[in-house]
């Protein structure tokens, strides 16, 4: 009887210890399964935030390039505005500031140390004898070039090519546009 009593107990306990271990593997299982499902979620997370990352980026990357256009397109449309400007000026005003910026330009050269009295001035075409005038006015022996590329004022060197003085409205507007336009465009961008 103890033998059956024995025999009965140890039967239980391998019933017992088979279905603790049935159910401890069924445990590990399903953490085995969460853990893998946690481990997907936060993949596909990961993986989403780094799209939204890079669907962020390259919207900044667009709007910078939006907005370098327009600032490109407001430059050239100030540019063309001016030129037009430049180029309706009466016959008189554009003599009065070609006189201002041969002097100018013949004031530079002199600090610097050359000779102004055998030069070459660029201009435009319109601009040729207006500027061979006012040499004459002002005594100097200067050569007067037609310069194509030129919509106002002027450009002059020494006769060797030492020094130039560009005194050009191209060179005037750029000039003032490099100035203003950082100005103009501050706080105008994409962080």
């Amino acid at each position: 009887m103890r033998k059956t009593v024995l025999e009965k107990a140890r039967l239980e306990a391998d019933e017992i210890i088979r279905d603790a271990m049935e159910k401890a593997k069924n445990i590990i299982r399903e953490a085995e399964e969460r853990k893998k499902a946690i481990v997907e979620e936060e993949r596909k997370k990961a993986l989403s935030e780094l799209g939204l990352e890079a669907r962020l980026a390259e919207a900044r990357r667009e709007a910078r390039l939006i907005i370098a256009r327009a600032k490109h397109e407001i430059v050239e449309e100030v540019k063309g505005r001016v030129r037009e400007l430049l180029e309706g000026l009466s016959l008189e005003k554009r003599r009065e500031s070609l006189k201002r910026l041969l002097y100018e330009a013949l004031e530079e050269l002199r600090s610097s140390g050359f000779e102004v009295d055998n030069i070459i001035v660029y201009v435009s075409p319109r601009d040729r004898e207006l500027v061979k005038d006012l040499l004459r006015e002002i005594g100097i022996n200067g050569e007067v070039v037609e310069d194509r590329d030129i919509i106002g004022g002027l450009r002059v060197s020494t006769r060797g090519g030492e020094m130039s003085v560009d005194n050009t409205y191209n060179s005037r507007l750029e000039k003032a546009l490099r100035t203003i336009l950082p100005e103009v465009f501050k706080g105008v961008g994409v962080e």
